[in-house]
């Protein structure tokens, strides 16, 4: 229970420092939400966690096939524990939500389809490598508001 109590708090520290700080204060700001989150996951879980919250986020560990073109990197989180390493990669981009669907699944016409779930809303689609050790979850949906896509990438590779 005192795990779970932990990564809530360390969650609700990243959203009053999303919201509460001032343009000026905003990059110390994220750092020191990611660095409280990160720790509480790390204790909470026993793994090693890292997390990347607005610009420069880094891509390094999602394979360059995974790279929406021209989409913008909007946050990272990464937790690696005894079996692997998971990341979960935000984008957004102009284009409408059925090109980024068709992008993934054309890039990922090797790897197999665990599932496809689709609705008005959003297009949740499932691969398992050849080798089945790397995953990836694409999560797709379209902002009515911003009149934006929102790409969510989880990423799991197997040590």
């Amino acid at each position: 229970m005192s795990r779970v109590c932990a990564l809530c708090l360390a969650l609700g520290l990243v959203i009053v420092a999303g919201f509460g700080c001032m343009k000026c204060g905003e990059n110390v700001s994220k750092r020191i939400a990611e660095r409280a989150v990160e720790g509480a996951v790390d204790k909470a879980t026993g793994g090693k966690a890292k997390i990347d919250i607005g610009g420069n986020v880094d891509l390094s560990g999602l394979p360059a096939f995974l790279h929406y073109p021209g989409a913008t990197a909007r946050n990272r989180w990464s937790m690696t524990g005894e079996q692997g390493t998971g990341t979960v990669y935000s984008f957004e981009t102009k284009d409408p939500a059925a090109s980024v669907t068709d992008f993934y699944k054309k890039a990922l016409a090797g790897w197999k389809n665990s599932s496809i779930m689709e609705n008005e809303e959003a297009t949740i689609l499932t691969y398992g490598g050849e080798n089945e050790k790397e995953f990836v979850t694409l999560t797709v949906s379209r902002d009515k508001d911003s009149n934006l896509t929102s790409l969510t990438i989880l990423y799991t590779k197997k040590d």
